[in-house]
């Protein structure tokens, strides 16, 4: 009996043509040299899982309710009435919040929708002369709502919109943002690609009379577990919408190699059991914007478990802030 091999080459063949298509085709792959935009908070973790895999991934197996703003496709009929919520502690007194439900129809198809809130407490109002006037509350929140279907065979699609608003005393600002992704399984059930794009959109109102972009990001993975070893592993490119990645103490032009690193997000998953499971991550990127001066440092990496009790899914994780500490991540989610 011939022993049992996955299609390589076809797999191989499909995610170079997604990856070809989507750089050679996507809006501002060249030209563009920063990474400044509003309304960041759209870039933070929204669950536990994948804070700990390095980030947010577009291909991972089962992403579920939790991860729709991420790619919607995510999202079928198997997360018919499951509802998934997630605490970040952060740095400071700031936290953020999540909460997301989906609810599938017959024959229609699957609708989400979530909410975000990133609260960073009360400030003490200082004037240009270093006198106390008070204090302000300041926040950021998003509303999302989607819908996801299969298209045909083992892909599913997946659209959706975001109202945002931020809040930081007297200024102000809301925007509008579509978002949506293609998610593919192959019938191994080993090989999962995704591709998603996120924030395309622009601002209703303005802060101060400016108009900023809001953080747009393309991006495709894929995910793959080995046959005969309990390991997962996940690989994202983000930023495919334009080349140049700089961060703030570049001296000089980045390159090819370490602007091709910097787009990779890497994210890989023991699998002790069903209900048990061991991750780790890691994201360039977010290595470099965040790195001291030590000469081994651990920013932009992620740890992080995953435990299934009954019908409870919890899922805890640490990310590295370099010299400033770490932050804890929990999500919990459930079918009612």
């Amino acid at each position: 009996m011939k022993p049992y091999l996955p299609d390589l080459k076809h797999k191989a063949c499909t995610i170079l043509l997604i990856l070809f298509l989507l750089t050679g085709l996507s809006p501002g792959s060249y030209g563009q040299s920063s990474n400044e935009t509003v309304f960041g908070f759209l870039n933070v973790p929204g669950s536990a899982r994948t804070a700990a895999l390095g980030g947010e991934h577009v291909s991972l197996n089962s992403g579920g309710t939790a991860m729709f703003t991420t790619n919607p496709a995510y999202v079928s009929g198997v997360n018919h009435k499951e509802f998934s919520a997630s605490y970040l502690n952060h740095l400071a007194d700031i936290y953020m919040a999540n909460a997301h439900f989906s609810w599938h129809i017959n024959e229609i198809g699957t609708f989400s929708t979530g909410i975000r809130l990133l609260n960073y407490g009360n400030i003490t109002r200082v004037d240009s002369d270093g006198i106390e006037d008070g204090s302000f509350g300041s926040y950021d929140f998003s509303w999302s709502a989607a819908f996801s279907r299969t298209i045909f065979g083992n892909l599913q699609g997946g659209a959706g919109t975001r109202i945002i608003t931020s809040s930081y005393d007297t200024y102000q600002s809301t925007a509008i943002a579509l978002f949506g992704g293609l998610y593919y399984t192959f019938n191994d059930d080993l090989t999962h690609l995704g591709v998603s794009f996120r924030n395309l959109g622009s601002q209703l109102t303005l802060f101060d009379e400016t108009r900023e972009k809001l953080p747009f990001d393309l991006s495709a993975g894929v995910t793959h577990r080995l046959m005969h070893l309990p390991l997962r592993f996940n690989l994202t490119l983000h930023s495919l919408n334009r080349w140049d990645l700089p961060v703030f103490d570049d001296e000089e032009d980045p390159g090819i190699s370490e602007n091709l690193l910097r787009r990779m997000r890497f994210g890989t998953e023991i699998l002790f059991s069903d209900n048990f499971h061991l991750r780790l991550g890691y994201d360039h990127l977010k290595n470099q914007e965040l790195k001291g001066d030590r000469r081994i440092d651990l920013s932009g990496s992620g740890i992080g478990l995953g435990i299934e009790i009954r019908d409870i899914s919890i899922d805890l994780s640490r990310t590295s802030f370099s010299e400033t500490g770490g932050l804890f991540q929990l999500s919990l989610a459930t079918q009612f």
